[in-house]
């Protein structure tokens, strides 16, 4: 697996990550997703938050402005389509999926020998 993605997260971890993280938000910035994303221990690259950021917009997932800052270059603002919601929820049905695999998989194993893998 490309580190881009993560160390330990799935391929398509990341694009469903950012889509709940912007429907969470409303609008959200590229570093501000990069930073939700590191605050919760995930190992994310920020260059692979960009470029799926962009491939979303091409997906017609998000949409971004570019809104001026007080310091600094201006920023790109992200905000989700109908479409970018639709994938919002169905992200969030398939993460419900793998963390219930994982819990049931690790319930099987501890259960086998009485300890945690």
């Amino acid at each position: 697996m490309p580190a881009e993605h993560g160390e330990g997260l799935p391929r398509r971890f990341l694009p469903g990550f950012l889509l709940l993280s912007v429907e969470r938000h409303g609008t959200s910035y590229g570093y501000e997703l990069y930073e939700t994303a590191r605050s919760l221990g995930l190992s994310v690259d920020l260059a692979a938050v960009y470029r799926a950021l962009k491939t979303m917009q091409q997906q017609e997932l998000v949409t971004s402005q570019w809104v001026p800052s007080v310091s600094g270059p201006d920023r790109r603002l992200y905000a989700l389509t109908d479409a970018g919601r639709a994938s919002a929820a169905a992200a969030a049905e398939e993460l419900a999926q793998v963390r219930d695999g994982l819990i049931s998989a690790l319930e099987y194993f501890e259960a086998l020998d009485g300890s945690r893998p």
